[in-house]
């Protein structure tokens, strides 16, 4: 019969292409450059580039009438694609061609028929393009999806470091009971080697929010990160009355970009005292933390502090040494500093407690670690870094934990596909509930895990005063602990035993784990001469599977102190 969307009985037995990846809507930066107005395309801010765009009225009306009439076309093409109804599952959001192309695609796919094409690897793990794929795993109609990176520059033209899909689709009269699947594949003779099966309730069991893909490099992670999501719940789950066991709230405090005007730097702040983090005057400018700032257990990660133009102009910027971190009142350097008002009306009837607990939204597969948390004093945050509120403050330090540990970023290792570890990805991430953290700790019964993890939290993270409102919110009340490199690397480790236990890993698949983390082995071989996390890690593990062996008795922590006993600063240490 007659098609309901399409209108006609047919369609091909085949549809191939390599559709256009063009974003529909116009960008100023692109569109100037085009023209050679790169004082326009490299404003600092966006408020500076729209004053300017506005001035070309009267300096020049022939640039100013081109770009409303590119304005106006983009326009018009975004409000077909999002409002005619004719790509209802892709026709949403900041619009990319390629999707629009893709559900053209399998719209005009026979019922017999197959579909094959070419797209970033984002039609399939992107949250705009989500209602289309989903909906593509539901009727069983994905036949393969092989991920390719473009090291090897198949594409020559494009960056290496873009993702890139083949992707086969059925018509609407066949179903696909297992779907092939290939990741990061560099050239089309890998994709026999790395290619396996998964069905698409399994695909679908790990993003139950989106329905969008998971990155699996091997079987092995696969099989791994299945049976984890069995065990587990995702840490919110969309529409589900118990779907958000942390009480979580998720905010953006500061864009870069479209908040420009709020920020101060040194030279508009000359007037005010500057006491080594805010500056203190009528009213007092609180620093703006940008991502590349925090780490784990660690708010001080890097600074502006000497930083020459070339580390800012890369992102890249001077790291404290352990000497410096080792100050209690030493805090990194900001860029920009926005007023206290500004931030508290920014948190109004949100949160009120002195610190915020969120983690790096810039990420990469190919970085030492995927998802990056961090605690940080209260003050203005950017958009790069992502802040969540949980209802209950007090369980913010588990949650730190949890997302601090080596498991928790292999399982967020395995839905990247780009470089943001956005909101929609991290809310589909495994993550224990509380109501683990209340039971007894296998390896010391006489404990709650919760207990257990409390005294490893408060020393990895307060190491300064600033911090000191959730040293307080854990219930500490004493100096800072002292930065000692070779003590932290202990206790970090049995903290990632101790979630390897929590997520019920085997041996094996510890090993496993900890061998994916190979940037880390890298830089821990160059460093120390051996892949250290590896033997701490295994040994913590070791002795607490000993210790649960036996009923839960003769557990002992690698560090002769145990958590929260190590030094700290003299009580008078505050500047």
């Amino acid at each position: 019969g007659v098609g309901g969307r399409t209108g006609w009985r047919g369609g091909f037995t085949c549809v191939l292409g390599n559709p256009p990846w063009e974003r529909v809507k116009i960008q100023d930066k692109e569109f100037f450059a085009s023209v050679s107005r790169n004082d326009i395309a490299n404003a600092k801010t966006a408020a500076i580039r729209a004053k300017m765009i506005d001035a070309l009225a009267v300096e020049h009306p022939a640039l100013y009438d081109a770009y409303h009439s590119a304005l106006r076309a983009s326009d018009g093409t975004s409000h077909l694609y999002l409002h005619s109804g004719r790509y209802p599952l892709t026709g949403q959001g900041d619009v990319n061609t390629y999707s629009i192309f893709a559900e053209t695609f399998r719209t005009i796919t026979a019922p017999t028929g197959v579909a094959g094409m070419i797209t970033p690897t984002g039609l399939a793990t992107d949250k705009m393009t989500s209602p289309f794929f989903a909906d593509t795993l539901k009727h069983s109609r994905l036949v393969a999806f092989y991920d390719f990176e473009n090291e090897a520059k198949i594409f020559p033209g494009v960056d290496h470091r873009f993702r890139f899909a083949v992707s086969a689709i059925a018509g609407s009269a066949r179903s696909v009971t297992r779907t092939r699947f290939a990741f990061l594949s560099r050239r089309v003779a890998d994709v026999s080697n790395r290619r396996f099966e998964l069905d698409s309730e399994e695909v679908l069991s790990l993003n139950p929010n989106t329905g969008t893909l998971p990155m699996f490099r091997t079987r092995a992670d696969a099989d791994i990160t299945l049976a984890i999501y069995q065990r587990n719940p995702v840490l919110v789950r969309d529409g589900a009355a118990d779907g958000n066991p942390w009480d979580l709230s998720f905010c953006r405090l500061f864009d870069m970009t479209n908040d420009s005007a709020l920020f101060k730097q040194h030279d508009d702040l000359s007037n005010a005292a500057f006491n080594g983090w805010s500056y203190e005057g009528q009213t007092e400018y609180l620093p703006l933390y940008e991502a590349k700032m925090l780490g784990h257990f660690d708010h001080r990660y890097s600074t502006y502090r000497d930083a020459t133009q070339g580390q800012r102009n890369v992102g890249s910027l001077p790291r404290p040494t352990a000497r410096q971190h080792d100050d209690p009142s030493m805090e990194p350097m900001a860029r920009y500093w926005v007023a206290r008002p500004t931030v508290t009306a920014a948190l109004e009837g949100k949160w009120d407690r002195g610190w915020l607990l969120g983690w790096r939204d810039i990420t990469n597969m190919g970085n030492e670690r995927t998802f990056v948390p961090s605690v940080l004093p209260l003050a203005a945050v950017g958009n790069s870094f992502l802040i969540a509120l949980p209802g209950i403050p007090a369980l913010g330090s588990l949650l730190h934990a949890v997302w601090s540990s080596l498991i928790f970023d292999f399982v967020a290792r395995q839905k990247l596909s780009g470089s943001h570890m956005n909101y929609f990805t991290a809310k589909q991430l495994a993550c224990p509930t509380p109501s683990v953290f209340a039971k007894p700790t296998g390896w010391q019964p006489e404990r709650t895990l919760a207990e257990w993890l409390a005294p490893y939290i408060l020393e990895l993270s307060y190491t300064s005063w600033r911090l000191r409102p959730y040293a307080q919110e854990m219930g500490d009340d004493g100096p800072p602990f002292r930065w000692n490199a070779n003590r932290r690397a202990l206790l970090q480790a049995e903290v990632d035993a101790a979630m390897l236990h929590v997520y019920s890993l085997t041996r094996i698949e510890t090993e496993h784990v900890l061998d994916s983390f190979g940037v880390v082995r890298k830089y821990e071989e160059r460093d120390y001469g051996e892949y250290r996390t590896r033997r701490l890690v295994l040994e913590a593990y070791n002795r607490m599977t000993a210790a649960i062996s036996r009923g839960g008795s003769g557990w002992t922590p690698l560090a002769d102190l145990p958590a929260a006993r190590g030094p700290r600063h003299p009580h008078d240490s505050r500047a």
